[in-house]
């Protein structure tokens, strides 16, 4: 018979194991898709082995999950793919305005007779649409299961089907404009930007939560969610303040093992494969193109998640699947086993991140031995005394004030004051700043000034950096054989600066946009070798390993384990008799004592 505390042990946990959305993120052919596949399956078979490069530690950690999600029913994840939430809104086109808007897309490589094929096939789908937009603002009970049809079932076929008659290459073309012209005007074909429309993907993706949720109570069954996949981090950040069990999850992998995905099996030429990374991975993004682009690399750089897909067996994929089952179980069951250490010192690089002034991108380093003690902290910030770019101000520089925080060079070069007034002043002017600090970036301004790309003008320290000088700053430690980990992979100056100190594995979360991996760490007799980190970071570290209560009282309350009593030790109530024996004879010896001496 199960315990009324067995019950509330249940119920506590119940919240968590019944309401999870998981937003996948990661470049295209990194395994996003094969990671919904998996959690939307009937099944969820965890290998019981686990797979190569686990430590025995993890290993019996592997156990614990296996054994838990083993003993727990599986209910699949519905599985919300962003580019239905993009045919969505291709099928309130009508028939003119898709064919002229696939024409601007991708003209040269289709025949209008083609284009009216594609059209064809979306028009049943475009048909359902529009009799249940019609009952929009008052879904009854009844009609959920239809819309959850929809959702789930038409558009993934008929975005698979427009995929078949488009060609991977123009598909993608497509998709990739439709969706930017979507979170820009909240229409497929306008590319006009709408600050009004500005979270329309994220709310459309809401929307779908609200009805796979009221489905899910209808059904009694939990409701769990995998949307593949999140491209955008105004997306992300949108869900990640609305649901406490929402969880951003990158899927990464070599960059050898994804390109070979991409051109063997998914037939893209290396042009196709250009295109698609300068879209995907796109360097600086400015103005509105910032709500609007795709944006993988900055999605990753706040991921919750990262699971590293090997690819190397494209027929059991145990490592994903045991990264996967490691995170579901620990959001359905927090603190049911301890973090890695890995995890932990990337925790400690994640944290101190907070702590850089820099401008542009906050960057976190820690080093370590080859046991992975805590040698040594570190973040891009400017050397110590001087004043980080974000405390600075372009107004009080151009107004003489606080002289103290500028240099020489910025306080009197003509040319440089020229630039930064011409940047700046009218703004200034103009009171546009009223109501926020105006901290400027020196580095891009002078390069500006000189038509370059020159790293050695920023006044900031790297973190990686930063953390060696720690080091050597207070006393020097020994650092060969030791293990670099930053939240952005080192650039070329850094790498070398680890390379030096005999560093032997450098683990990262966000590849770095330059040479260093191919020109510096890639050559010599003792070359670091690069890992991909896999883990949780930042809040999800935190929500994931704390558990709800100790594990001891939780199993005493689930199982209700007594104390244990040994029949050979003396009971409570013996003690007490005794005790009371014990002030009888005291007292009585009191009294002879009394008659001795005459007393009484």
């Amino acid at each position: 018979m199960t315990s009324n505390s067995a019950k509330a042990i249940d119920s506590v946990y119940d919240e968590a194991k019944d309401f999870i959305i998981i937003g996948l993120t990661g470049r295209t052919g990194s395994g996003c898709s094969t990671a919904a596949n998996k959690l939307s399956a009937s099944l969820f078979d965890v290998p019981v082995d686990g797979y190569d490069g686990l430590t025995e530690n993890e290993f019996k950690k592997h156990k614990i999950i296996h054994r838990y999600l083993k003993g727990d029913q599986w209910f699949p994840f519905y599985r919300l793919e962003a580019r239905s939430i993009i045919t969505y809104h291709l099928l309130l086109l009508e028939r003119k305005d898709f064919i002229c808007y696939l024409d601007s897309i991708v003209g040269d490589d289709i025949s209008e007779a083609k284009a009216e094929q594609v059209y064809e096939v979306l028009t049943p789908a475009r048909e359902e649409l529009l009799r249940l937009c019609s009952t929009i603002g008052r879904i009854e009970p009844s009609a959920i299961e239809l819309w959850i049809n929809l959702y789930f079932s038409t558009l993934p076929s008929v975005t698979q089907e427009t995929k078949d008659h488009l060609g991977v290459a123009s598909y993608t073309k497509l998709y990739q404009a439709a969706g930017d012209n979507v979170r820009s005007s909240g229409v497929a074909n306008r590319d006009t930007f709408e600050v009004g429309k500005l979270f329309n993907f994220p709310k459309h993706l809401n929307f779908v939560i609200k009805l796979v949720r009221m489905a899910a109570r209808q059904k009694s069954i939990p409701c769990r969610i995998v949307i593949d996949a999140i491209r955008n981090p105004y997306e992300a950040f949108y869900l990640k303040r609305r649901y406490a069990n929402f969880y951003l999850v990158s899927i990464n992998t070599s960059d050898t093992q994804r390109m070979s995905s991409l051109r063997e099996y998914r037939k893209l030429s290396i042009k196709e494969i250009f295109d698609l990374d300068k879209k995907e991975y796109p360097g600086k993004i400015s103005g509105e193109s910032k709500f609007i682009a795709q944006n993988v690399q900055a999605c990753i750089e706040i991921s919750d998640i990262h699971i590293h897909n090997s690819k190397l067996n494209e027929f059991n994929q145990n490592d994903l699947v045991c990264q996967l089952a490691w995170y579901l179980a620990l959001m359905m069951h927090p603190g049911l086993v301890m973090p890695t250490s890995i995890e932990n010192c990337m925790q400690v690089a994640y944290t101190v991140k907070q702590s850089s002034g820099c401008i542009s991108r906050q960057v976190g380093a820690v080093v370590t031995d080859e046991s992975y003690s805590v040698k040594s902290v570190g973040w891009n910030s400017t050397p110590q005394g001087q004043t980080p770019c974000l405390l600075r101000s372009a107004e009080d520089l151009l107004g003489g004030m606080n002289g103290a925080d500028y240099s020489d060079y910025e306080k009197n070069d003509n040319v440089f004051r020229k630039a930064l007034s011409d940047k700046y002043f009218g703004l200034i002017q103009a009171g546009a700043t009223k109501k926020r600090n105006v901290p400027f970036c020196f580095k891009s301004i002078q390069n500006e000034i000189e038509g370059e790309k020159n790293q050695v003008h920023t006044r900031s320290l790297h973190a990686e950096e930063n953390a060696f000088l720690q080091i050597a700053k207070h006393g020097g430690q020994k650092l060969y054989g030791g293990v670099l980990f930053t939240t952005a992979s080192p650039c070329e100056l850094c790498a070398k600066k680890a390379y030096q100190l005999g560093i032997v594995k450098v683990i990262y979360i966000d590849p770095y946009p330059g040479i260093a991996t191919d020109h510096i760490l890639s050559v010599g007799a003792k070359k670091p070798k690069l890992e991909l980190f896999r883990g949780a970071v930042g809040r999800a570290f935190y929500q994931l390993y704390q558990p709800l209560m100790p594990y001891k009282d939780e199993l005493d309350l689930l199982f209700s384990i007594q104390p244990y009593h040994n029949p050979q030790s003396p009971s409570k109530n013996f003690l007490a008799d005794e005790n009371k024996k014990l002030q009888v004879d005291i007292a009585r010896l009191k009294n002879e004592i009394r008659l001795l001496k005459g007393e009484v």
